[in-house]
């Protein structure tokens, strides 16, 4: 019945050829044009795992070269997201007044060139700059990307979209092993004098080029309709749904049957560069906003600990198993304190060796992550956000806790490699924020909860840093809690149908 009460309406636009956004995007449609473009900005989301994630296998190749400590290893991890905190603010209030396609494109290509210089500094300290320059401006494209995919779509077709874009993240994260098991165990050298050029400096190079490819292909993409409308550049606005809708439908774009839009509420941003900060800032610290600010930020802070802190050790605590050949009867953390003891008193030389397994192991694990995620996710309409986010942090709970009691190695590294799934639960936190927030706040609104979770990435790697060699039960039962807990907090989240009407409802006064 709402479907045909809908359809019914839609008749109605198209008579009186004015619609609001909303409306134009439904006759514009979903197919190939605005599917192509929602693919790319997730190439982008997936270049930001790769750079991140990559980490993961690159650093524990580079101990040597770099001569890195385990506890310089978790600072180097987490600096990253460090510049990532930094900028959120920034990048959000930009996205919002200089547009969506023009900031991810700048951002994406500073991350691609400064990235790739990474892998040319001779030590520590240079790489850490470019390391954390490249992070200043990582911030836009993994989050910046979410709001673009949601505001050129129907509003009918975003929850699944998004989701499934977070799925496709998932697969994704599979080349991450793929690239460095191509290129990790090549045995080569070549010497510039000051530095020797290795297999890993080339697979720091081959993560970047993503960024570049494309953020360079988004050129050819339109500015997100949302933003055009709310900076009063209607007839530009206009001109990107008739390209939508000839795209998908194969028709002309003069034949698109909306011929005005109507001007949305209280959306315009005018006055000086302070002012449209505080018209930004200001309603995201009044409620109900503020709570929808503090309950998504706390999830994602979770997620974000498991995602950027737990995730980017598990090739290493693998590595660590592996190579100690002997683990059946003791659990990952049995293995790994043994074996620091032992490292330790021995006064071992440098060891950069990976174990060939951990690619093996990694992949095999991502590729069944990607399957479980596409299956939930194409579901997702039927189960719902809110029940989605639950299951997610009750499945990655459980399995975390499960680590401590594991004894069989394969399992073990299964199970640790299963982490990524959690990111399931991001699509549908960011669908909330996207549905709750008006289009003039949701590019600040993610960005800063995406900033509150980042914190999680910063506190989850220098935690887990500190204690994989010493307390590494505490890890796993630490972040089991947090994880549980947050599904307890989700329960707060609106039903699926009720996002939009909180907004709807509630008039807040910005001024």
């Amino acid at each position: 019945m709402e479907d045909l009460n809908k359809k019914s309406a839609l008749k109605d636009v198209n008579a009186k050829q004015t619609a609001n956004l909303d409306e134009a995007l439904e006759i514009a449609g979903l197919g190939w044009y605005n599917l192509k473009y929602c693919l790319l900005s997730a190439m982008l989301l997936i270049s930001t795992i790769m750079e991140i994630l990559g980490a993961s296998l690159v650093l524990p190749a580079a101990i040597c070269d770099l001569q890195m400590s385990d506890s310089q290893r978790g600072l180097v991890m987490s600096i990253p997201y460090l510049g990532m905190l930094i900028t959120s603010f920034p990048w959000g209030f930009l996205v919002d007044t200089r547009g969506r396609k023009k900031m991810l494109i700048y951002s994406s290509i500073a991350v691609g060139i400064l990235s790739i210089l990474s892998g040319l500094m001779p030590n520590l300290p240079s790489f850490v700059v470019c390391k954390f320059l490249s992070s200043l401006c990582i911030t836009c494209p993994s989050a910046a990307s979410y709001t673009y995919i949601g505001e050129i779509l129907p509003s009918r077709y975003r929850d699944l979209t998004l989701s499934v874009i977070n799925a496709t993240q998932v697969a994704g994260s599979a080349l991450v092993p793929l690239l460095a098991w191509a290129i990790l165990p090549l045995d080569f050298r070549v010497s510039f004098g000051f530095y020797i050029f290795r297999p890993w400096r080339l697979l720091t190079m081959f993560y970047a080029s993503f960024f570049l490819i494309f953020g360079a292909l988004l050129a050819l993409g339109p500015e997100s309709p949302k933003y055009l409308v709310t900076q009063d550049k209607y007839e530009e606005a206009l001109s990107v749904l008739q390209d939508i809708y000839a795209g998908n439908k194969g028709k002309r774009p003069d034949e698109y049957p909306i011929k005005w839009l109507d001007a949305p509420p209280n959306e315009r941003k005018e006055g000086s560069f302070l002012l449209s900060l505080k018209v930004q800032t200001v309603p995201l610290l009044k409620w109900p906003y503020l709570k929808w600010m503090l309950l998504n930020g706390s999830m994602l802070f979770t997620i974000f600990v498991i995602l950027n802190g737990l995730n980017v050790w598990v090739p290493d605590v693998i590595n660590r198993v592996f190579l100690a050949g002997d683990g059946q009867g003791r659990t990952a953390c049995e293995v790994i304190v043994q074996g620091n003891n032992q490292t330790s008193a021995a006064d071992a030389e440098c060891d950069d060796t990976l174990d060939e397994i951990i690619f093996l192991i990694n992949t095999a694990a991502r590729l069944g992550c990607a399957v479980v995620a596409i299956l939930i996710s194409s579901t997702v309409k039927y189960i719902g956000k809110k029940k989605l986010v639950i299951i997610c942090f009750l499945v990655i709970g459980m399995a975390c806790i499960s680590v401590n009691f594991i004894t069989q190695d394969v399992l073990s590294a299964v199970i640790l490699s299963s982490s990524p799934i959690i990111v399931l639960a991001v699509g549908p936190i960011n669908a909330y924020t996207v549905a709750i927030f008006p289009t003039h706040l949701r590019g600040m609104a993610i960005s800063l909860s995406m900033m509150l979770g980042r914190i999680g990435s910063v506190v989850g790697a220098n935690f887990t840093g500190l204690l994989i060699n010493n307390a590494c039960d505490m890890i796993f039962y630490s972040f089991g809690g947090l994880l549980f807990l947050s599904s307890v907090l989700a329960l707060l989240l609106p039903n699926s149908s009720g996002a939009k009407t909180d907004q709807d409802k509630k008039n807040i006064n910005t001024r």
